[in-house]
């Protein structure tokens, strides 16, 4: 079943004679973290990946399995033992029950691991000091030519245990500065035997030795496919793409049925995790010749098609994908097939809806990052996909006893609360004070624009899916206790937001004084007038704030307004009296902000104790003491939302089931996209 506005990511793919897709739509191999920590395949890895192949997808590349025995499993799946296939096997039978082919990627950290297993070291094809690495981490162990026999004996004993698993074929990882790609890559390979870096006959030796023996060992017709690098950047000895392109015609040779084709960067700062975080908040100089790619069809695509102009087997291409892209792509003829990565995790059934013309109702992924670091003790988690690892879990079926239900906001929290609970048979009122639905969340698009993270994808989309259901929406409806006892529902769901609030600071109602408050009431008419984009580009010429801005609170909320402003020619300074700079924001984003911060002179102080707001700016005291004053014409109170339960008391004794979803309950509950949406789909699930 193909599409007639997708014909080429819609139609059927045969890459050899055992390997037939339904589609070129490839779920991109992703470490999930949801096996065991034993590295066992467990309920929820299993859910998990049965979940995407009953999404539709082509073929599934399970990854991150690794093949020695002492690697760090941590959140990584493994078959170093044959322990390990009746987990596997299930996993594997799970995903043919929905017609989708399944390979396996084999993985070992190498050089840029975390860890490592020759005394806690990473291993790599080179030993590398720590003050040489392209990137920060750890001290490398290069390693002997018996190390390299070993590791070639336990990753092929490996390889037949995903034979034996059923698993379709086996990708080879040759990308990301890994184990293999440490001895392709001149960054980390500095041997001087034949696996060196003289010629690129030596660099592919072991990866050709290895595929070498999975053909002879698996078969001539099994499935063998290899991801790499096609282009490299930030660091001595980079993978160009010519060097990509001389690689792949020699593991064509070899024998592979395909070649995946990514990218690498290396540097100080955490550029290395392509492709999305790199441009945040401004590209590095070696990196902005490459904006427009990265604005087009990706910043990896040129070097997948270098590598399908010189190969004749199939070419995937991967890297901020959708599927205008993913069509563009492959029309074009620059890769024969198309991986998608957390556009998969934002929706799993992302491939049947393009299949089936629905590109309306598919959840979009808004590249926020906090995928890449959820909290301690828990699984990755997705903003807009709450079931995410959870299937089981948050799986949305049909209510038992079906309820009245009255949802008081709509913001994200309001409107997923409100959709599940349709969508399993409830009836539904939802009432939202403002003209239109969407809470914050416009606010915070027009703050944040669209150049790397995109939450504009939200609103509309959810909007779309309640206008679909039977949902009785009410705007510019207020909701008080009459209001309730006129309803009668079985269950309210307060989802009216948190309090944001001035600190009770002397001078704090000054005129130079502001906050998310009085922000929002400014700009309510041009959100409606302009919309979030374009008022996003109209603030670089007009913004009514002083030269100088002082911020009170440097959490999420503050630190993005310091972005927002310095990039409007703002000098800014924050103070937060937390002990931590950013909290809310995930650390990849993070961590390129605070030396971002130095480089803009944007001053930002932690621990601090505020005393008073002056005409001047803000009296305030360091941690060791002292006082000063930050120099303002501005003063910007950005800090966190507070719970706010008056709703929630005057509705006592009023309706027997009572729900508070978002930030509505806090910063340190909902405030955040991802907590709203998930107390959404939690609360949906249980009402």
């Amino acid at each position: 079943m193909g599409n007639a506005s997708f014909p080429h990511l819609t139609a059927p793919i045969t890459i050899n004679s055992r390997l037939k897709l339904r589609n070129r739509m490839v779920k991109a191999p992703q470490s999930s973290w949801f096996f065991e920590k034993d590295g066992s395949a467990g309920q929820r890895v299993t859910d998990f990946y049965e979940t995407l192949a009953a999404g539709g997808v082509g073929l599934l590349i399970v990854s991150a399995v690794t093949w020695r025995p002492d690697h760090p499993y941590g959140p990584y799946g493994a078959l170093s033992d044959d322990k390990f296939i009746p987990g596997m096997k299930n996993l594997v039978d799970r995903v043919h029950s929905h017609d989708c082919p399944v390979m396996c990627q084999l993985h070992h950290g190498g050089p840029s691991a975390a860890a490592g297993h020759h005394g806690g070291l990473p291993v790599g094809s080179s030993s590398i000091d720590v003050k040489d690495i392209p990137s920060p981490g750890k001290a490398v162990h290069g390693l002997t030519r018996e190390e390299i026999e070993e590791d070639k004996q336990l990753y092929l004993a490996a390889a037949e245990r995903v034979a034996a698993c059923g698993f379709d074929g086996i990708e080879v990882h040759c990308a990301h500065g890994y184990y293999l790609e440490s001895f392709l890559s001149r960054v980390w390979n500095h041997r001087d035997d034949e696996y060196g870096p003289q010629n690129m006959e030596n660099r592919t030796r072991l990866i050709v030795e290895i595929i070498t023996e999975l053909r002879r060992r698996l078969g001539a017709d099994y499935p063998i496919g290899l991801r790499m690098n096609g282009h490299e950047w930030g660091a001595k000895g980079e993978l160009t793409v010519e060097e990509a392109v001389e690689a792949a015609k020699i593991f064509e040779k070899a024998g592979v049925n395909y070649i995946s084709v990514s990218g690498y960067g290396y540097g100080p700062l955490p550029f290395r995790y392509l492709p999305d975080y790199w441009p945040y908040p401004e590209p590095e100089e070696h990196m902005k010749p490459y904006m427009d790619d990265y604005r087009g069809l990706g910043l990896l695509v040129p070097a997948a098609e270098a590598i399908k102009k010189a190969v004749s087997i199939p070419v995937i291409a991967v890297g901020r994908m959708d599927e205008n892209k993913g069509e563009a792509v492959l029309s074009q003829g620059k890769a024969d097939l198309v991986a998608f990565g957390r556009y998969l995790w934002a929706d799993p059934e992302f491939p049947r809806k393009v299949m089936e013309g629905r590109t309306d109702d598919i959840v979009r992924c808004t590249r926020c990052g906090t995928c890449e670091d959820p909290p301690a003790g828990r699984p990755r988690r997705c903003r807009v996909n709450p079931s995410m690892g959870r299937e089981s879990e948050l799986r949305i079926t049909p209510a038992e006893k079906k309820k009245k239900v009255l949802v008081i906001g709509g913001g994200p929290a309001g409107m997923e609360t409100a959709r599940v609970a349709a969508l399993r048979g409830h009836q539904v009122i939802l009432c939202e004070r403002n003209r239109a639905l969407g809470g914050k969340l416009p606010l915070a698009s027009m703050i944040k624009g669209s150049d790397v993270e995109d939450i504009r994808s939200i609103v509309p989309y959810l909007t779309g899916q309640l206008a679909k259901l039977p949902v009785d929406i009410r705007l510019n409806t207020a909701v008080d206790a009459d209001y309730v006892r006129r309803e009668a529902p079985d269950a309210v769901v307060i989802a009216t937001g948190g309090l944001y609030t001035l600190p009770e600071l002397p001078g704090v109602n000054g005129r130079n004084v502001t906050g998310v408050n009085s922000l929002s009431k400014q700009v309510k008419l041009p959100l409606v007038v302009f919309g979030p984009d374009l008022l996003h580009k109209l603030t670089k010429i007009f913004l009514p704030i002083g030269r100088r801005v002082v911020i009170v609170g440097g959490k999420i909320e503050g630190v993005q307004g310091a972005i927002f402003l310095n990039k409007r020619g703002r000098e800014v300074c924050v103070l937060e009296d937390g002990a931590e700079l950013g909290k809310g924001i995930p650390p990849r984003y993070m961590d390129r902000v605070r030396p971002w911060f130095q480089k803009r002179g944007i001053s930002a102080f932690t621990e601090v104790t505020f005393k008073e707001i002056t005409s001047k700016g803000v009296m305030y005291v360091d941690k060791e003491g002292k006082e000063h004053l930050a120099e303002g014409d501005t003063v910007m109170v950005l800090t966190s939302q507070k719970p706010d339960l008056s709703l929630k008391n005057r509705l006592e004794g009023i309706v027997s089931e009572i729900h508070m979803a978002g930030s509505v309950n806090g910063a340190d509950v909902g405030s955040l996209i991802v907590d709203a949406m998930e107390n959404g789909r939690s609360i949906g699930c249980k009402l």
